[in-house]
């Protein structure tokens, strides 16, 4: 700053602060980091203590704005992309924290990432965000099973935000039958509370019924006063609710039929309520489901 000889210059700094100088009339500052139109004004006092009129200069400070977002959360397998990109007074250059120099950077690694974005003048900035890497939710609805006619159960993915199984349904505990004639995947995804996703997969194979009805009884005796084989109780049978049961004599009349064998069981009498003879009696079983053929054998009546 020209002035008088012995003179003595005031400074006054908007936005800044004097870092050093070569005695008081030259001086270097310091710019914070507010990007704006500075103010920097200087007075002269000479040394018969006569004060000149203040000068003033406005400084602009310019430096390109780095914003990479908010700390992000991504799941295991899944890459974020962070975009950097940003306009500016001069072209700019960018470099991330691996290294890069693209405007953006996708990242599927935990921990910090930055950038740092440089104009041509030389100004610079840097963002820096934190990168959560969720764990994928671990689902388990059990090993392959078989289920025979209406035996329920409950495939149970666990406890999530959301589920979608291969049958389209949402919910969870799902209920699962055995009405089926060919083997069937059953499998479900499920999404956390982190939207993460996991899914789990299981077979479900036909039930055997002939090896489910290999230990039908075959005799009843009814009026013995034991207690026992009074009626016909077919094992499993309740699984199979559209089940039909034909009874019939040595000469192929119908002698008892019911759609409702577990309430109803034979008890050695006619549909008519009367006593059948000591005989041994041919029955079929119609299990009432499709491409599953009739059990049929005997049934001895002892009285």
């Amino acid at each position: 700053m020209a002035g008088m000889p012995n003179s003595v210059f005031f400074w006054e700094v908007d936005g800044g602060s004097i870092s050093g100088g070569q005695g008081n009339d030259t001086i270097i500052l310091a710019w914070d980091y507010e990007r704006r139109s500075h103010t920097l004004t200087v007075t002269e006092e000479t040394e018969f203590g006569c004060y000149g009129i203040p000068v003033q200069a406005n400084i602009d400070i310019n430096a390109p704005v780095a914003d990479i977002g908010d700390n992000e959360e991504v799941c295991v397998d899944d890459l974020f992309e962070f975009d950097a990109e940003t306009s500016y007074i001069t072209d700019l250059a960018y470099l991330w924290s691996d290294s890069s120099t693209a405007s953006t950077y996708s990242s599927g690694t935990e921990g910090y990432v930055w950038v740092k974005i440089t104009g041509t003048d030389h100004c610079y900035d840097y963002d820096s965000v934190y990168l959560t890497v969720n764990p994928l939710p671990v689902v388990n609805i059990g090993n392959d099973t078989a289920l025979c006619g209406s035996e329920i159960w409950l495939a149970d993915a666990g406890d999530f935000s959301a589920y979608e199984w291969s049958t389209g349904d949402i919910i969870n505990p799902l209920p699962v039958d055995g009405f089926r004639t060919t083997p069937e995947e059953l499998w479900v995804e499920v999404t956390d509370a982190n939207g993460c996703k996991g899914s789990d997969t299981l077979l479900l194979e036909v039930c055997d019924v002939y090896l489910l009805f290999t230990n039908i009884p075959n005799t009843i005796t009814p009026g013995d006063n034991n207690g026992e084989n009074d009626t016909w109780k077919i094992p499993n049978i309740e699984l199979f609710p559209d089940a039909t049961l034909e009874i019939y004599d040595r000469w192929g009349r119908l002698v008892f039929r019911t759609n409702n064998i577990a309430e109803n069981e034979w008890d050695g009498r006619s549909m008519a309520g009367k006593e059948l003879p000591m005989d041994a009696y041919y029955y079929v079983l119609d299990l009432g489901i499709k491409n599953v053929k009739p059990l049929s054998g005997y049934v001895n009546l002892i009285r």
